[in-house]
């Protein structure tokens, strides 16, 4: 029967190898003729036509599609609250924004210098939560908990929309199960907050380009404000939108928007942020201004040099924290994306040669397909646990951003989700269906594409000219999220649109070249190597349980706390003149060659004598009612984590930025003072020197140890130093008295 000529909605352009499709592409010329073996073929335009078992088509994949966002964010959700009281203020810059719990409201000021580390938006929120009854002890935790969980949405919906429901789906599941994110989820820190509203505003900011809105323009301008007043990196939506959608026009844009229009949208973004963070700025003026910030932000630079040795460093931290949570996350992802894509991948797969018109309802695409998705989820897993899922993402994001380029499939998708199209992709393929249409990018994909190209490219470079404080990968990290769900998007429509020309034309898949077999053969080997290592006499073993599930996730950060309890304790003792043992020795440190060993030696040295002259007997913990009633003061010297602590304990203490605490004839003070520092202190310039100078004042009354999370070790030292001295997980609180 003679094939009718479609609607001009409803024409293609001949599919292209290479090369971004233009909307101004389609012309009714390039329409093609369904194969010679259809008889009659229906064309399934939504509520039209072929449409048995619609309602079971529509249903399903959207049941999969909330099914799996909804469990994943509670997952999430769960990973990020679970085990709470595990977590303590213990890392600098924790104690730094935490501050605002006690120091404001004890000495009415902001904490010295606190504005050079951060706006005070992240502050504002801890004392906020600090208000919700029963939560006060969890107060320094719960904005990054909260906004740490609603990024698995914000993710979500920014994939979804740039690369299609697929995309969505697997980066939901990779941030909800990602353990470097759930572990900065659960400090007191700036940088998991920040990088919500910077996910957020750059969303917003292509929405805005691709619906030419000012308004959308304005809201994006606005929450880019709010990561400005976060943290003082939070300008960053501004570069990734500008540069993004810049790429964006040049290639592509220009032929939908005019420059003016343009120019209009982005300058909306940048004036409106501007105008929000402007409150904050004009504050600054008073304690130096911006310059100020940018001066203390000039001394983390480190420049072209370190480049290479911080981007090993970064990834070096990033092997570390991964455990068994973020690379089970892969699979599940990639399995139920490519399940939901299966799933809508409904079309009149059963029409081959012969068939009647009764035969060719919307069928679900070859269980081939779906096997092969299957598979490939389980070996993104496995591998995974050799590699790392850093790296593995790393490698999917590559192959990504190189994929959506050449073969733009998923800019066809976009394409003919905007016109309606439900025609074959390429000459002879089986034709799309409703639910094909749904899975489709809501947003321009080379928008996305672009945006995420220049993130990647400028964060890539950027980032290890700084000094390598793990926080600082999460722009990055989230580069590299977004081209790795783009990648898993573009290779599942990849495997559709093949397997639809296939059927359509009726020809059988090309016989597996010896490349396509080597590559078969590598990945089934590296699949089958990563439960087995060799151990150091060259035998084959297999990976432990403990190994297969290990996590980083949940570790107790109370340490300090006990410290803190001791010190306390060490201090009114000492005060009220109890009968306890003193330091009263002195330390055999070399000053002109100190190093980490001497002081390890000088603190056995220390306990040794403490232990010898207790005969074995401890003092009784005294409570904060009972310290608060003895007449003391305690100066704290580079440690505000220690600070927040010894705040709840009933003593009196005080930051102090140096030691002179009792200068040169003067008199011993009249209220017992005392001195206590720790490895931040110690790793300050100048700080031994002075220190030196002093020392004839200050009389040692005890030193506390404590181990502090991987996290501020991997801040304090360089990962090799630390392979190389086991013994800096136990760091020294020292405590001296002013005499």
């Amino acid at each position: 029967m003679q094939y009718q000529t479609r609607p001009a909605c409803l024409t293609f352009p001949v599919e292209h190898t290479t090369g971004l499709p233009r909307a101004d592409q389609f012309y009714e010329s390039d329409e093609i003729p369904p194969p010679s073996h259809y008889h009659n073929p229906p064309i399934a335009t939504p509520g039209h036509g072929n449409t048995h078992g619609s309602g079971y088509m529509k249903l399903r994949p959207r049941l999969i599609e909330s099914t799996a966002v909804a469990g994943f964010f509670i997952l999430g959700v769960f990973l990020r609250i679970a085990h709470l009281e595990r977590e303590a203020v213990e890392h600098f810059d924790e104690g730094i924004y935490a501050s605002v719990l006690w120091y404001d409201g004890q000495f009415s000021e902001p904490y010295p210098a606190r504005h050079l580390f951060a706006p005070p938006l992240m502050s504002a929120m801890m004392e906020g939560a600090s208000w919700i009854p029963g939560l006060a002890r969890y107060a320094p935790f719960l904005p990054s908990a909260l906004l740490g969980s609603a990024t698995i949405l914000a993710m979500w919906l920014l994939a979804r929309s740039w690369f299609g429901k697929p995309a969505g789906i697997f980066i939901a599941a990779v941030v909800a199960m990602s353990d470097f994110h759930i572990l900065y989820s659960r400090m007191a820190l700036t940088d998991i907050a920040c990088l919500f509203w910077i996910v957020a505003s750059v969303g917003l900011g292509t929405l805005a380009v691709s619906r030419q809105c000012v308004r959308t323009a304005a809201v994006a301008g606005f929450v880019c404000g709010l990561a400005w007043w976060t943290k003082y990196t939070g300008w960053l939506p501004l570069a990734i939108v500008c540069s993004g959608s810049g790429l964006w026009w040049i290639l592509q844009g220009r032929k939908s928007i005019t420059i003016m229009r343009f120019a209009a949208i982005l300058a909306t973004i940048i004036v409106v942020a501007a105008t929000t963070f402007a409150p904050w700025w004009w504050q600054l003026q008073d304690v130096g201004g911006y310059q100020a910030i940018d001066e203390n932000h000039a001394s983390y630079v480190t420049g072209w040099s370190s480049w290479t040795k911080n981007l090993a460093r970064q990834l070096g931290v990033q092997f570390l924290f991964d455990g068994f949570t973020g690379q089970l996350s892969l699979g599940l992802g990639l399995g139920i994306a490519g399940l939901l894509r299966w799933t809508s991948g409904r079309s009149t797969w059963n029409a081959v040669a012969g068939s009647s018109n009764s035969d060719m309802t919307l069928t679900l695409p070859p269980v081939t397909l779906i096997f092969r998705f299957t598979a490939a989820a389980m070996a993104l897993s496995v591998i995974s646990i050799r590699i790392k899922t850093p790296l593995m993402l790393i490698c999917i994001a590559i192959g990504g951003l190189s994929g959506i380029y050449l073969w733009p499939v998923l800019q066809r998708a976009w394409q003919r989700r905007k016109l309606n199209d439900l025609s074959p992709m390429s000459p002879g393929a089986l034709p799309l269906s409703a639910t094909d249409l749904e899975c489709a990018p809501t947003i321009d994909p080379t928008l996305g594409f672009c945006t995420t190209l220049t993130w990647f490219v400028g964060m890539l470079v950027s980032t290890p000219m700084y000094s390598p404080f793990s926080r600082l990968f999460f722009p990055l990290l989230a580069a590299i999220w977004l081209a790795a769900a783009g990648g898993v998007a573009w290779w599942l429509e990849s495997n559709l649109s093949v397997a639809r020309r296939l059927v359509g034309t009726g020809e059988t898949a090309p016989k597996r070249t010896w490349g396509q077999q080597l590559v078969s053969t590598m990945l089934a080997a590296a699949f089958v190597s990563s439960f087995i290592r060799f151990d150091e006499n060259r035998a084959v073993e297999f990976l432990t349980r403990e190994e297969l599930y290990s996590t980083s996730l949940f570790a107790d950060r109370r340490s300090i706390i006990l410290a803190t309890d001791d010190i306390a304790n060490a201090c009114v003792r000492d005060a009220t003149h109890d009968d306890v043992p003193r330091d009263t020795e002195s330390s055999n440190i070399d000053l002109n060659n100190i190093s980490p060993e001497a002081l390890r030696v000088a603190a056995e040295q220390s306990d040794k004598a403490k232990s010898e002259n207790t005969d074995g007997q401890e003092s009784p913990t005294l409570s904060p009612d009972e310290r608060s009633r003895v007449k003391m003061i305690v100066y704290v010297y580079g440690e505000p984590a220690l600070l927040f602590h010894l705040s709840q304990t009933g003593v009196i203490a005080s930051p102090v930025s140096h030691l002179n605490l009792r200068g040169p004839g003067d008199a011993p003070p009249a209220i017992p003072t005392f001195l206590v520092f720790g490895p931040n202190a110690k790793r300050t310039p100048r700080f031994w020197e002075e220190l030196m100078q002093r020392s004839d004042h200050l009389r040692s009354v005890s030193t506390v140890k404590y181990v502090p999370s991987q996290v501020t070790l991997r801040d304090l030292f360089d990962a090799k130093w630390l392979n190389e001295h086991s013994e800096a997980i136990v760091q020294t609180l020292e405590v001296h008295r002013v005499e």
